[in-house]
């Protein structure tokens, strides 16, 4: 008897965890033009004021719309180190959600252009000890003498 009960007990648990496939679904909480560009294939490592702006740009809510008051619709800020460097050098891109805004971002993904080699998108790691900090280091890649600036999107995702 104790046999059966056990199959039976195991058999419920299978059926009762069927049917949990529906997939999360997700909308932009950040402005569609969220962007920066990192120079791949320059000869020195780009950092600070060499970048001329590129290396730290305001996150926008999904408005787009530029703010009113000081830090009116930022909803983070994102980093990229180097912003520029040769080719095969490691980029840490680092995203840092407004505190206001940490509860309801779930997630944070990168498109990355560069042109004539296309696009992919990346997902950036959650920091466990900081729930507003994500992370990512991507290595540039090209062929020899190859000088080009990638487009990187930003895109903060809220679960719906």
């Amino acid at each position: 008897m104790k046999h059966s009960l056990s199959v039976a007990f195991a058999l419920f648990i299978g059926i009762a965890g069927c049917g949990d496939d529906e997939e999360t679904e997700y909308r932009l909480f950040n402005c569609e033009d969220d962007f920066t560009l990192m120079y791949v294939g320059v000869q020195d490592i780009m950092t600070g004021e060499a970048c001329n702006g590129v290396d730290a740009i305001t996150l926008l809510s999904s408005s787009c719309e530029l703010p009113e008051r000081p830090n009116g619709n930022e909803v983070g800020v994102a980093n990229i180190t180097p912003c520029g460097a040769p080719v095969g050098t490691e980029h840490q891109i680092v995203v840092q959600v407004n505190s206001l805004y940490q509860d309801q971002v779930d997630r944070i993904s990168v498109r990355i252009n560069s042109g004539d080699r296309g696009e992919d998108e990346y997902e950036m790691e959650p920091d466990s000890a900081d729930e507003g900090l994500y992370k990512l280091t991507l290595e540039s890649v090209g062929s020899e003498g190859e000088l080009r600036n990638d487009t990187i999107h930003f895109n903060l995702w809220e679960e719906i």
